[in-house]
Parts: structure tokens; sequence; C-alpha cells
């Protein structure tokens, strides 16, 4: 297990400088992790309540209701354990348990998650991994978490109909893992500001609450890796690309 910076793995955002961030906005994120927590315990009430009245409801409007309860809950449970992780993350506090792993069958597991979402809105989810394995060493929900924010990112901002590309390949001591959408696109100028806690720079009406692409870059950095948002301006679609660090053949 390693944690943050103290565990040999130099992850670029945890050293002395960014400690010190932390610490000046201690109490902010001490405030955003208790709101957080307290919200999980209402939450879960709320969910095994609609799944009690899934058990017993007779079909037509209140089962539409009900699928509406389930679905809105779940997207507050994301909401909150994204703002539990931001806070633990943005203070070093975040544990990973790595292993050595095939990139390829994380992928495989996050895109199968999102698959029903993309699907009810027409859009095509085209999920490209080679034949080959891609071995990482690192923390394997954590790094699904990463690939599940990108590609719920990538279905919300892009129009019904609209197409979805993740694929991975190898260089040398690299893997990159890309996410493309054909969606809104971003401005260039919001594009450095994109993975900063709480930035909304989509179109209005569209951007969530700021919170998944920090917590990727966070994830991200802790495996020595990498994350980038390109994109050719609005209504042009973007893509986001992971890069980290191969891990050696033969290796544990």
């Amino acid at each position: 297990m390693f944690v943050g910076s103290d565990s040999g793995w130099p992850a670029p955002g945890f050293g002395p400088k960014a400690q010190a961030r932390g610490n000046d906005r201690a109490p902010e994120h001490a405030l955003v992790w208790t709101v957080a927590h307290e919200l999980r315990q209402p939450l879960s009430a709320m969910t095994t309540a609609v799944a009690v009245m899934e058990h017993d409801s007779s079909g037509g409007a209140t089962a539409h209701a009900i699928g509406v309860m389930r679905r809105q809950l779940q997207q507050m449970s994301r909401m909150v354990d994204d703002l539990v992780d931001a806070a633990r993350l943005s203070t070093g506090k975040v544990s990973l348990v790595p292993q050595r792993l095939d990139l390829r069958e994380v992928m495989t597991e996050a895109a199968a998650d999102v698959a029903a979402e993309a699907a009810k809105r027409g859009q095509l989810l085209d999920l490209k991994d080679g034949a080959a394995p891609l071995w990482v060493t690192g923390d394997r929900q954590r790094l699904y978490q990463v690939f599940s924010n990108l590609l719920r990112n990538a279905i919300k901002f892009t129009d019904h109909g609209g197409r979805i590309t993740f694929t991975a390949d190898s260089h040398f001591s690299r893997i990159a893992v890309r996410v493309r959408d054909t969606g809104c696109g971003i401005d260039r100028q919001a594009l450095p500001r994109i993975f900063d806690l709480f930035t909304q720079v989509q179109p209005s009406g569209l951007g969530g609450a700021g919170i998944g692409l920090s917590v990727a870059r966070e994830i991200v950095s802790l495996h020595r890796g990498r994350i980038e948002a390109h994109s050719e301006g609005l209504g042009k679609g973007s893509e986001f690309e992971v890069t980290l660090p191969a891990s050696p053949a033969g290796g544990s």
C-alpha cells in the first residue's frame, strides 16, 4: 500500500508546495469532507427505500417514478463520493493498493459499466484496446474510477447519436489511454483550468459540479502518470488522454 508521495512513488502535485497549499485550505477541505460524509447516510437510506419500492411496485407510472429516483440517487451518490475523494486527495490521505494488472481488463469493466447509459442516448461506444496485454502497476479500483469518470463525462457532453471512442496503445515505456467524443467540445482558453476543482467550463446547462476531472487528475498523478485534455474548440468534440508508466515485462 502506498499513500501520496510517502509511498516512494514521486507523484506530481503532492510535494512540499502542494502540501502547503493543502494546509492553507485545510478548514475548507475538512468542511467539504464532513458535508459529503454526512450526506452518505440519507442517500443510503433513500437508496434502500427505493429498492423496497421497486420490489413492491405494481408497474406503470410508479415504476417509472422509481426508475427516475434510482438514477438520480446514483448520480448524487457518485457526486458525494467524488467530494470525499477530492478532500482526501487534496491532503494526500488517499491510500492506493498497487498490483500488476492488464489495463485492458479495467477498460473493459469501465466500458461495460456505462454501456447502458450510452445506448440509452443512442451513442456508439467503441472500445479498442488491442490484442496485446497492457501491463501497469496500479490500484485497479482507482484506475477504474478514472476511466469511468472520463466515459461518463463523454456521454454527458455528447449529443444523442454521437460517438465515443475508448482506445489504448503502448509506446516504449508508456501506455496511453484515450477517451475521444464527438460532443460539444471545450473552449481552448478553458483547457488550462479544466482539471481544477469546482471548475465549470462546459456550455450553460451542461456543466457538472467540476469535481470528477480534478479527482481523476490526482489519481493519475499518484500513479506517476499524467492526464491531458484536447479540443479544437466548441462543437468540435474533445479527447482526454491518460498516460501511465508501463510495468516492466516479468515484473510483479
